[in-house]
């Protein structure tokens, strides 16, 4: 009776054995390194053997809301005339080294600028220069035979004649401070100033004189 039981346990013993080693293990099947180690249906992606299928999206980033560029603004060009500027002071230089200053028009500097022009060749601004409008000149007239009929506005004007023959015609009678001076080879004819007082050599303007020559804010 014992041999029978032994026989049996040997028995049952051999049929576990066998079976547990023909567990097929899925796993291990659908292993991969390279794209043949898989059947025609798969792809080797990830080191498995996997049926392609539809593509899945990674989670998509929200963009945050675009904003508009800022517009910028147009740059800023010197009035024409104006040889350089400075846009904050609105000063306007007129160099007649730099440009002409010998045609047919006046030099008119911008209304409400400050101008700075240097007549400084022979004959330039020899046809007038315009300061009507503009807040305050100053003209220096170092060219032969420079600057004919200046014409200021009310605001403060200087004129510098020290050319040869230069300044023939120069009328600040509006102006609030006006500053005429004559070197000795100079024209300075047809000179009128603000008031008789503000004129005590006869030649050339002077804002110092009395308190009336001087009446810029």
């Amino acid at each position: 009776m014992k041999l029978v039981v032994a026989w049996l346990a040997t028995l049952a013993f051999a049929v576990i054995s066998s079976t547990s080693c023909s567990i097929n293990h899925k796993s291990g099947d659908f292993e991969c390194t390279v794209q043949t180690d898989c059947d025609r249906t798969r792809q080797c992606i990830g080191g498995y053997c996997i049926v392609p299928g539809g593509v899945i999206d990674g989670p998509k980033m929200i963009d945050a809301p675009k904003k508009d560029a800022p517009i910028d603004s147009p740059m800023f060009v010197c009035p024409p005339q104006c040889t350089s500027c400075v846009e904050g002071s609105k000063t306007c230089t007129v160099d007649c080294g730099v440009t002409s200053c010998t045609g047919n028009q006046p030099i008119v500097c911008p209304s409400g600028w400050n101008c700075a022009i240097l007549c400084s060749t022979n004959n330039a601004c020899a046809n007038g220069v315009n300061c009507d409008s503009a807040k305050s000149c100053a003209i220096t007239c170092s060219g032969q035979g420079s600057c004919r009929n200046i014409q200021c506005g009310d605001g403060d004007c200087e004129v510098k004649c020290q050319g040869q023959n230069s300044c023939r015609g120069v009328d600040c009678s509006d102006s609030c401070a006006c500053d005429v001076t004559c070197a000795f080879n100079s024209s300075c004819e047809f000179l009128t100033c603000s008031s008789q007082a503000c004129d005590p050599l006869g030649r050339g303007c002077s804002s110092l004189p009395a308190a009336t020559c001087d009446t810029c804010p």
